[in-house]
């Protein structure tokens, strides 16, 4: 993924992802639908059949990275349909680095929403209360945070910028820089 256009698409196509799964706890089908024709599109016109193929591959990939996660129900269907999108402009090989990082990205920023639910506890405990009741409250408040349903269309667009980024900087600029000398 080396053009202008696509860095738009699917740069686009992740906002639209992450502002769905946030506002309304979903990614819907059109949207991933348009990111994988899209995607395909793309390779299709910029690598012809060989271009397509990656664009096919790419989205297997990213399917078989988050399948098991929707099988096990720690994932929704769309979080995976998106990787499966984001996979048709990356290729398998981004495929695979972008659902790492999303990974990564994911735990992080669930750790994160954990200490901050947990500090928020204690914060109003100690307003309203003493400090007997920091303790408990903050361990309620670490409980509730685990069943929370976090949005994962952050951590995809996150862990797919830093995949795209990490294959254009290894491969891509490379290749650019030789041409140029």
């Amino acid at each position: 993924m080396h053009s202008a256009l696509a860095w738009c698409l699917l740069g686009a196509m992740l906002a639209l992802a992450v502002y769905m799964d946030v506002s309304r706890h979903r990614i819907p089908n059109k949207l991933n639908l348009i990111g994988l024709c899209a995607g395909l599109v793309l390779q299709g016109l910029t690598g012809r059949f060989p271009g397509l193929l990656t664009g096919v591959l790419g989205a297997l990939v990213g399917l078989a990275c988050f399948a098991p996660f929707y099988v096990l129900r720690g994932m929704g269907a769309g979080d995976v349909k998106l990787l499966a999108a984001v996979g048709t402009f990356l290729g398998p090989l981004g495929a695979a680095y972008a659902a790492m990082f999303s990974l990564v990205a994911g735990g992080l920023g669930a750790i994160g929403y954990v200490m901050w639910r947990a500090g928020r506890a204690c914060v109003t405990s100690l307003m309203q209360e003493d400090s007997a009741g920091v303790g408990a409250t903050a361990v309620v408040a670490v409980r509730l945070a685990r069943r929370d349903r976090l949005p994962f269309a952050l951590p995809i667009a996150a862990g797919s910028v830093a995949a795209a980024v990490y294959l254009m900087n290894s491969t891509g600029v490379t290749q650019w820089l030789q041409g140029i000398l």
